[in-house]
């Protein structure tokens, strides 16, 4: 199964990484490598979760567009 994993860099410098497909998976950190593998871990552990409980992870992601944004300064 292949994943989305999002990260996004805040202006004080702490990175916000998210899977799309698994709300609530979300961590922050301030280093973009540990970011990265912590939510991994954090998927891992609900995939296991949803499997002892026996109930299959079937994700959903759905695309759309969105027009183009002007920022007024």
């Amino acid at each position: 199964m292949k994943l989305h994993i999002s990260i996004f860099q805040l202006p004080d410098g702490m990175h916000i990484a998210t899977c799309a497909e698994i709300p609530m998976c979300q961590v922050l950190r301030q280093n973009k490598g540990h970011a990265i593998q912590d939510v991994k871990k954090m998927v891992r552990k609900f995939l296991e979760e949803r499997a002892e409980q026996g109930r299959p992870f079937v994700p959903e992601l759905r695309e759309f567009e969105v027009e183009n944004i002007t920022l007024h300064e």
